[in-house]
């Protein structure tokens, strides 16, 4: 079995700057936890800042440097959202609090090339989603995790490789307690590998029995069970910026992020979503909100990208953004895609399947909409205008197989037969076919019908939908058209 750790050494100073653009990096950015700077970024490194400063100490170096208080909640709340997102690797993930994942890889060596292809895309994802992390593989979680933490990335394959490596580090690499590291320090030992030749029972003797479970955990002498993370049934994600953006469309950098993000949540679960709900949040202005919808669960992150540009283009921000809110509600699985076994000798005529998404995200979600049908016999009623995103059929839409002779083009309103002179398409007689088809229905809403429906043929031989009053005075009128007539 292997285990692959993901150590994030950065993550304090990243849930702030990951949504910097490259050319904004040059700022001096700072974390402080209490008084004292934990963790600054390079250009504050350049600038003569280090960690262990007080906030006045790091202003009187650099004035424009930037100080951040840290946000453990938002640390812990960032590591479970990559929880998930690294399930598009393994689907046994667990938590490593505070700043690490550990993931089983075993099976998934094979599936992405091997030792060195699975820890190359692991960093190479994690950096799209703004993370730098140290990518290791080992025979034990625990094993993985320390010498990830200690910046040590090459594979370990066995434990006897393993037990070299890991003696080869300092005791701090163990992150003991205080008062263990302090006894283990006057002792005279400096490195693991002379804890490791020490004899077990001495040492519980002396430090008590979790002192030798650890070490036999860290060597896979003694199982070491992890929980697996539970990924969450929908998504929600938030990027502060360290800067206000004043325009929409500099946004596409950082809500790539986010996207990216959510496409490796949705990969891991063999899922996809048809709704993207945007919250950009401003410093004294109510948030400005919209949506980007898919006409199918979509989980591919390009297209959805493609929307986002279309639809921040023509957004006009009322005042510069602070923080981006992505939420997805509804995550429904994807049907799986069949192949054929043979090529085809030509290629197949399929419509483009992002066309409407991309008509809806440019011109908005109401320049755009399908037919629906409803189950009603009331052929006025018989439809309603759907969203392109809404399922073809809802638990209400039921009307069952339509009639073969029933025409999909219906006028506005029924014309009477006696306007024929000034209708072109009703020019002379009409020769009414065999047999009609009785409506009558809708007393109990005020929107009594009855009515007796023919298919005619006109004097052009177009063939028309006609109907007769069953009450009343019986007129005739015209409600609707077949498209398989002739064409004047």
């Amino acid at each position: 079995m292997q285990w692959l750790a993901l150590h994030l050494p950065d993550l304090p100073l990243e849930v702030f700057a990951r949504g910097q653009v490259q050319q904004d990096q040059q700022t001096p950015l700072a974390v402080a936890a209490g008084e004292r700077l934990i963790i600054c970024n390079r250009a504050a490194s350049a600038q003569g800042i280090r960690v262990g400063l007080t906030e006045g100490g790091a202003r009187a170096i650099c004035a424009a440097i930037r100080i951040l208080e840290r946000r453990p909640d938002e640390e812990q709340a960032s590591l479970k959202r990559l929880a998930a997102w690294a399930m598009c690797f393994s689907d046994q993930v667990s938590l490593a609090p505070p700043q690490a994942l550990v993931l089983e890889a075993g099976r998934s060596l094979r599936l992405f090339g091997g030792a060195a292809s699975l820890c190359r895309r692991a960093r190479s994802g994690l950096a799209d989603l703004g993370y730098q992390a140290h990518c290791t593989l080992a025979p034990t979680p625990a094993g993985a995790l320390t010498l990830a933490a200690w910046g040590l990335t090459d594979p370990v394959a066995d434990r006897h490789l393993l037990r070299q490596r890991l003696s080869a580090l300092p005791i701090a690499a163990l992150g003991l307690d205080s008062h263990i590291a302090q006894g283990l320090a006057r002792m005279g030992l400096d490195d693991i590998g002379a804890l490791l030749r020490l004899p077990r029972a001495g040492l519980a003797e002396r430090f008590g029995s979790a002192l030798p479970a650890r070490l036999e955990r860290l060597l896979g002498e003694r199982p070491d069970p992890r929980p697996p993370f539970a990924p969450p049934g929908r998504y929600l994600g938030q990027l502060e910026l360290p800067a206000e953006v004043p325009e929409a469309a500099a946004l596409v950098f950082a809500c790539r992020r986010l996207i990216d993000e959510l496409a490796g949540m949705l990969l891991g679960r063999q899922a996809g979503v048809q709704r993207l709900d945007w919250t950009l949040l401003h410093a004294d202005r109510p948030p400005t909100r919209f949506q980007l919808g898919a006409a199918a669960p979509q989980r591919d992150p390009e297209r959805w990208l493609l929307l986002l540009r279309e639809r921040l283009e023509r957004l006009t921000l009322p005042a510069p953004v602070r923080t981006i809110v992505l939420r997805s509600e509804m995550l429904q699985p994807l049907a799986v895609h069949q192949y054929d076994l043979l090529p085809r000798t030509e290629p197949r005529a399929t419509p483009d399947p992002g066309l409407l998404d991309r008509l809806r995200a440019r011109l908005g979600n109401n320049a755009v909409r399908g037919l629906g049908l409803v189950g009603d016999h009331r052929p006025e009623q018989g439809w309603r205008w759907r969203s392109t995103d809404e399922p073809t059929t809802t638990k209400t839409d039921d009307p069952g197989l339509p009639r073969h002779d029933r025409p999909l083009w219906l006028l506005p309103s029924p014309v009477p037969l006696a306007e024929q002179d000034r209708r072109p398409y009703l020019d002379g007689p009409l020769h009414l076919g065999h047999g009609c088809e009785r409506i009558e229905t809708g007393w109990w809403d005020d929107a009594p019908m009855a009515r007796d429906y023919y298919v005619a043929t006109s004097a052009r031989g177009e063939r028309l939908w006609v109907y007769r009053e069953v009450h009343g005075s019986q007129r005739w009128f015209l409600h609707g058209l077949f498209g398989d007539g002739p064409r004047s």
